[in-house]
């Protein structure tokens, strides 16, 4: 009878620790945008699903089955996930308790991690976690003057990128980094490996800066930023986009 009972209790003890693995591991986490093999023009949108766990704000404290994202951009898992997750710009916290979180990621291949930790930022053990790969393309817009759009002079003209960063061009060539210039009511130069020229249509930024005033003529133009190196060399392909507008 001694013996049976013995049995029974290692057999309950069985069931729970089966139950209890069971249990933990339905529990995943997984990357909801963007989607693996993504090719991304612009910010990148990260968006984080959890199951079997709770997204609850790091200030809420260390609770079993609760916990925050994090992203970890081009990095591993820890090795040692007794520890927080470090903070920097290859380990994005949300602490806060969201879901989604917009990066300026730079024009190429990137691997994205979810890593849920609980609110002292120390993850759970197996690690709850996810990845994909995706590719950014580096893009330039013009944000005003609106395509179509009726104008008085001077203009504003106002550029953005992604997946490049803006700086001056004291700072020299910096792959990935450069400046705008605003061609007006001309062509992009048939050879990209050339500084682009100086004059009236060809106008320089680089001072850094994103937006410009110029004084038009009244009539219709053609305005097209182009992005280029510390050299005022163009990339190539080149990172070019435009607008037309009228100006009374």
């Amino acid at each position: 009878m001694k013996n049976l009972g013995s049995k029974i209790t290692t057999l309950t003890t069985i069931l729970y620790v089966l139950a209890s693995t069971a249990a933990f591991a339905s529990n995943s986490v997984s990357i909801s945008q963007p989607a693996d093999g993504a090719k991304i023009s612009g910010p990148v949108k990260i968006c984080l699903a959890t199951s079997g766990v709770t997204v609850e704000a790091a200030k809420h404290g260390v609770h079993d089955g609760k916990g925050h994202h994090h992203i970890l951009v081009d990095v591993d898992v820890p090795g040692d996930l007794s520890k927080p997750i470090g903070k920097d710009a290859n380990h994005v916290h949300m602490g806060d308790g969201s879901k989604c979180k917009t990066l300026n990621l730079a024009a190429g291949k990137h691997t994205i991690r979810a890593l849920f930790a609980k609110g002292n930022h120390v993850p759970y053990n197996p690690a709850l976690t996810a990845k994909v790969s995706i590719e950014v393309l580096a893009s330039v817009g013009i944000t005003s003057p609106p395509k179509g759009a009726m104008v008085t002079s001077p203009v504003k003209v106002c550029l953005e990128t992604s997946g490049v960063e803006v700086e001056p061009a004291k700072k020299g060539v910096n792959q990935g980094k450069g400046h705008h210039h605003i061609l007006v009511d001309i062509d992009l130069p048939k050879d990209l490996s050339k500084p682009i020229g100086k004059d009236a249509n060809h106008i320089h930024m680089g001072d850094g800066s994103t937006c410009k005033e110029i004084k038009l003529a009244p009539g219709k133009h053609n305005v097209r930023g182009l992005f280029a190196m510390g050299n005022h060399v163009p990339y190539d392909p080149a990172l070019t986009t435009e607008v037309t507008f009228n100006v009374k």
